[in-house]
C-alpha cells in the first residue's frame, strides 16, 4: 500500500524517490548491521519502519534510502552499545535524533499528500461491500454495488430439493451488529438424504459456522428424522437481541421447524415445531405492542387427508408468549406442543377437496392498516384482525363457476347457497395448533 502511495506521487510530479524495498525485520535488521532486537527498539526513536496494517502481526517494511539518510544524520557512527554480536560498526542514537525525526516527518508528510491526491480522485479505491450473489451451479458468488468480485465458494453440488423447495437461498446483511455483511446460504447437497443446513460466510467468505436445520423428533406414536429443508432465513431483533429466524419443513411428512439461532456460532436458541409444511413467513408487528410477531402460514395436515390451511402467530423470542395448556380430555389438543400466540384453520372448499387439493395457504401479508391477508384454495381472500379474526372475506370470480361446475358434473351433491358462502367466512381460532386432519372439525363447517 505504501509503495502504491509512491508511485503515485511519482504519478503527479512529486519528486519522491523510489527505492527498494525490506520486507520484514529480518532484512532491515541485515542491512543496518545490527540484530532485529536493535531495530525493533530504535523503531521507538524515529527509525522509519512502516506497517501495512494494525496489530503485532503487521508486516513490517522500510526503505534502504530512508534508512541511510536517518543512520549518516550528523555524519556520526558508533558501536551497538549492548552484549549483542553484531556484523558491523553502528551509529548512536543520541546524536542524530532532530534529524532522524525531520526525515521521518518529510516523507510522512509526503505519503498523507499522495493518500489526499489518491482518496479525492478515486485512485485510491473502497473496500467492496458484499450486496448482491450469484449461484451458478454450486459456486456462490459475492459482489459488491458496483458488481465487484467480493468472493466466490465452490460447494459440494446441489441437490434436486434446492433448487425446487428453497425459498430464501442466499441472505446479505449484518447479523451480528459488527458492522460487517454476512452471507446466509441454506444449501440441501445431494444425497440420499436431502439434508439441509445453512452456512454462515463472513465479509471475506471464510465459512465462520455452519448448521442442520431441523432434529429428529417424536410426535404422538410417530418419529421423524432429521432430514429438513430450509425455506426462510430473516434476521430479527427479539428482546433486545439480534437473532435468525428460520423456516424448515420436513422432506416429506410434517412437521416444520421454526428456530431462533444465535447469530454468532448458529446455535439454536429456541425452537416451534408446527403440524404441517409452511409457506410463508412475515415479520411484522402484529399486536402493535412496539416489538416485532413472526406470522406463518401454510397447511396443517399431521395425519392421511389434505388437511387446512393455518396460520400462526409466534412472539420473538417465542417464550414470552403466554402458554396456554390443553385440559385434559380436550378433543383438539396441540399436536406438536403449541407455544402460539394464536393460531387460525380455514375451511377447504368442497370442489378443492373434489379435486384433491391440498389445503395450503395460497398467499399471506399484512396491509399499511395492519390487516392481515390471507388467500386459500380456491381463492377465497380473508382479512384478519391481530387475534386472526375474520374482519371480511370475499370469493374470486371464479369460485361459484367451480363449484356450479362440480354439482353438474355430479361430483358435488348441492349447489352452491347463502349457508355454504357463510360458513366459508368461518375462520377459527385456537390456543395451539390442533390436528388439521382431525374429523371432530366438521363442527365448524357445514361443508
Amino acid at each position: 500500500m505504501y509503495f502504491s502511495f509512491r508511485l503515485a506521487i511519482h504519478q503527479s510530479g512529486i519528486n519522491v524517490p523510489k527505492p527498494e524495498v525490506l520486507q520484514s525485520w529480518k532484512e532491515i535488521a541485515a542491512f543496518l548491521g545490527v540484530t532485529v532486537r536493535s531495530v525493533q527498539r530504535w523503531e521507538c526513536d524515529g527509525l522509519p519502519v512502516y506497517r501495512q496494517c494494525d496489530g503485532h502481526k503487521a508486516r513490517v517494511f522500510a526503505y534502504p534510502l530512508e534508512l541511510k539518510q536517518w543512520l549518516e544524520a550528523d555524519g556520526l557512527r558508533a558501536q551497538e552499545p549492548e552484549t549483542e554480536t553484531v556484523a558491523s560498526p553502528t551509529p548512536t542514537r543520541d546524536h542524530f535524533r532532530l534529524k532522524a525525526w525531520a526525515t521521518v516527518g518529510a516523507a510522512v508528510a509526503a505519503v498523507a499528500l499522495a493518500a489526499v491526491l489518491l482518496w479525492r480522485t478515486g485512485v485510491f479505491p473502497a473496500t467492496p461491500i458484499p450486496a448482491r450473489w450469484t449461484l451458478e451451479g454450486s459456486t456462490l458468488r459475492v459482489l459488491d454495488s458496483a458488481e465487484r468480485l467480493c468472493w466466490q465458494r465452490t460447494l459440494p453440488p446441489p441437490g434436486a430439493a434446492f433448487q425446487a423447495r428453497v425459498s430464501d437461498k442466499v441472505v446479505i446483511a449484518d447479523i451480528d451488529g459488527d458492522g460487517r455483511q454476512e452471507t446466509l446460504l441454506s444449501y440441501v447437497p445431494a444425497g440420499p438424504e436431502q439434508a439441509g443446513r445453512l452456512m454462515c460466510f463472513d465479509h471475506r467468505g471464510r465459512l465462520r459456522w455452519e448448521t442442520r436445520f431441523g432434529a429428529a423428533r417424536t410426535f404422538g406414536l410417530r418419529r421423524f428424522d432429521a432430514n429438513y429443508i430450509g425455506v426462510f432465513v430473516k434476521p430479527v431483533v427479539a428482546g433486545g437481541r439480534r437473532l435468525l429466524l428460520t423456516v424448515a419443513n420436513h422432506h416429506i411428512w410434517y412437521p416444520a421447524q421454526v428456530a431462533l439461532l444465535d447469530p454468532t456460532s448458529g446455535r439454536v436458541v429456541e425452537e416451534y415445531w408446527h403440524p404441517g409444511a409452511l409457506s410463508h413467513c412475515v415479520i411484522h408487528d402484529i399486536d402493535g405492542d412496539g416489538q416485532p410477531e413472526a406470522l406463518l402460514g401454510g397447511i396443517n395436515n399431521p395425519g392421511d387427508g389434505l388437511g387446512h390451511p393455518g396460520v400462526a402467530v409466534l412472539k420473538l423470542p417465542f417464550s414470552k408468549a403466554p402458554r396456554q395448556v390443553s385440559q385434559a380430555g380436550d378433543p383438539l389438543p396441540p399436536v406438536t406442543g403449541g407455544g402460539e400466540l394464536t393460531y387460525a384453520l380455514f375451511p377447504l372448499a368442497d370442489f378443492c377437496r373434489s379435486q384433491g387439493r391440498l389445503g395450503v395457504v395460497a398467499t399471506m401479508s399484512v396491509d399499511q392498516y395492519g390487516r392481515i391477508l390471507v388467500q386459500t384454495p380456491g381463492s377465497v381472500v380473508y382479512y384478519l384482525d391481530s387475534h386472526l379474526r375474520a374482519l371480511e372475506y370475499r370469493f374470486s370470480g371464479e369460485f361459484k363457476p367451480f363449484h356450479d361446475r362440480e354439482f353438474h358434473q355430479g361430483i358435488l351433491d348441492h349447489e352452491f347457497d347463502a349457508v355454504e358462502e357463510a360458513s366459508m367466512g368461518d375462520v377459527v381460532t385456537f390456543g395451539w395448533a390442533p390436528d388439521g386432519n382431525s374429523p371432530l372439525l366438521k363442527r365448524f363447517w357445514k361443508y
